[in-house]
Parts: C-alpha cells; structure tokens; sequence
C-alpha cells in the first residue's frame, strides 16, 4: 500500500448518511451525508459537504463511490491543505481511482450561476505550489492529476494563467496545461505562442487555435514520446509539402493509383492537384457557427512514427515520401467566440 492510499472506510454506516441511486450491481453510488463527520481517506481525514452556506455551493455534492464501495470523489465542507505526491495543497474537492490511491485535487469546486460568477470564482484562485518531475512550478490551477503509483500525470491551468516549463525542445510558455508519462518525461504541453517544434520533417510552428482545456490537460496538442522526440502537434500557420517518390519512376499519368497512400488520400478528399504526386497540405477555413469572424481557422494537425507522417489523420510513409514545411503562411490568433 502507497503513502497515499489507505483502507477504504463505509461511508453508508455513518450517522446521517443517505445512499441517493446504486451501481448496477447495486452497491451504492452516491451517498448524501446530512451532518458532520470526519471520513478517513488517502488524502488524510476530510470533512465531506453536508451544508450549503453561501452562493458558490448551492446544493450539497453526495460523497461518490467506485462499484463496491471505494471512494471516488469528496467534495469538501470547507477548503483544506492535503497532503499530495506533489507536496501540500489547497483542496475543495478531491478524487481517487478504483484501488484507492489519490488520483484528483481540485482546489477550487464552486459552481458558476447567476449568483457567482467566473470573475467571483477567479478572485479566490490563490497559486499553488507543485513538485513536478521538471521542477518546482507555482500557479493558479482547476486541478492535478496523479497515476496511481503517485507520479504526476497533468497539471490543467486556471484560465488566462501563463507558466514558463522546461521541455525537450527547451523553455516553452504554456497556457491550459501539460502532463507526463508514468516515467516523468514530459508527455504534452498546450503552447501559449507559435513554437518552433523540431520534427521528423523539419521545424514545424506548434500552435492550437482552439485549445480543448476544460477540467483535464491529460494531452495538449504539442506531444512527446518518454525519449522527447515530437509524436503529435497542431499547426494554424504552417503547410507541408508531401512529394510522392512514385511519381519519378511511374509518371505524372499514373499518380495517385501508383501509390497507395496517395490513392487513399485521393479517393477520401475527393481533390485534385496541380501537379501530380504533390500535396500542399496546410491549415483550412470552416464557417463559424458562433465565432466573431464569418470563418474559423481550422488547423492541421500532424501525427509522426517511425515509418509514418500523417497529416489530418491521411498517413503517408516515410519511405515512400519526401516531406517539406513552408513557414508561417497564415497569421495566428486565438478562435474568439460571442456565444
């Protein structure tokens, strides 16, 4: 058993609590607790919620349980200092996985409404100051994710905070978040700017318009294998340029059937090409169905293996193509919505 896992305690068997709905294999999922009690967890003795006191909360979070009776979530009376892999933290609201070994904290757990807004939320957002296998980082977070030996998964960033990491490729300014793999290496990171990403077809601006942040940064769209070498990016002003090596043997007339990669490519975009047996594939346009432009940026997302490149989810072998980037073609900007 790890420094943070415990025995599991039953929350059904003291005073005041009250199973609410069951598993399907009918143990109990949620349980409302309707006084004070003190239940001993991996993260040290917590306080559950059993009242609501001011806007922020307005209804009491039921303690939830893995199928069998493990704990799963606390959300916490009042805001307590936990003991964490990371070292010791704020917490309101913490989560565990199914062997009990802490796997959440988030020091924050108030709900936005008419009555509290995300500015009122904002205002108590105090810094928190993590241990991470890069060092020691400081920031306003929504949350911390561990794997259950206890190594840090990810950090996902309070929105509009701003860090500076180290990564494989150097210092990087990061906005949403960045995880790691069970072994330490840096596994992700959402850049804040265009970053000069060195990949298996050249420099590449790693940059994500439209970041997927919200409750998790488990994987950014700039990633890492455990060795640092780029696996995955997104580009919004960068194209590469895919050159079919068929081509010079079978002729410009035989192309895309000459090679199955192209052919594939061919028959799921449906386009045609200039010149045969090469793509200039890059960032697109969509409309904007809730933007503050009539288009939205649509970025290109790019993918690397040992033998592969794939751009847009079209794979083209390494082998059988010849690959170039052409640089900062499209101004960046963050996608802005009205709604």
């Amino acid at each position: 058993m790890s420094d943070h896992q415990t025995a599991q305690p039953d929350v059904t068997a003291f005073s005041g609590a009250v199973v609410q709905c069951l598993h399907p294999d009918g143990s109990p999922a949620e349980v409302l607790l309707e006084e004070r009690i003190e239940l001993p967890t991996p993260a040290g003795v917590l306080v559950p919620q059993y009242e609501s006191e001011d806007p922020r909360r307005q209804r009491v979070q039921p303690v939830e349980l893995h199928p069998g009776g493990g704990l799963k979530a606390v959300s916490l009376q009042e805001k307590a200092v936990i003991e964490t892999p990371s070292g010791a933290m704020a917490a309101e609201r913490v989560t565990f996985h199914p062997g009990g070994e802490l796997r959440r904290v988030f020091p924050l757990d108030g709900k936005i409404s008419a009555y509290w807004s995300v500015e009122n939320e904002t205002a108590l957002a105090g810094p928190q100051r993590m241990e991470t296998p890069i060092g020691v980082v400081t920031a306003r977070i929504i949350s911390v994710h561990f794997f259950p030996s206890g190594v840090l998964r990810s950090v996902t960033l309070w929105p509009g905070e701003r860090v500076t990491i180290a990564t494989p490729q150097g210092p990087a300014r990061v906005s949403v978040g960045f995880s790691f793999h069970e072994s330490g290496a840096l596994r992700s990171f959402e850049p804040d700017a265009p970053f000069e990403a060195k990949t298996p077809v050249g420099t590449v601006l790693a940059f994500e318009t439209d970041p997927e942040g919200g409750m998790a940064a488990d994987l950014n769209s700039l990633q890492f294998d455990e060795s640092g070498n780029v696996t995955a990016l997104t580009t919004a002003t960068d194209k590469v340029v895919v050159t079919c090596n068929a081509v010079a043997e079978a002729g410009p007339d035989a192309w895309p059937a000459c090679c199955p990669d192209c052919a594939r490519w061919a028959a799921a975009t449906g386009k045609s090409v200039r010149q045969p047996g090469r793509l200039a594939l890059g960032p697109g346009f969509r409309e904007s169905l809730c933007g503050t432009t009539p288009t939205d940026l649509v970025p290109l997302r790019m993918g690397f293996t040992d033998d592969a490149v794939s751009l847009d989810g079209h794979v083209f072998s390494r082998a059988g193509h010849g690959f170039s980037v052409l640089r900062g073609l499209m101004p960046v900007a963050r996608t802005t919505y009205s709604c």
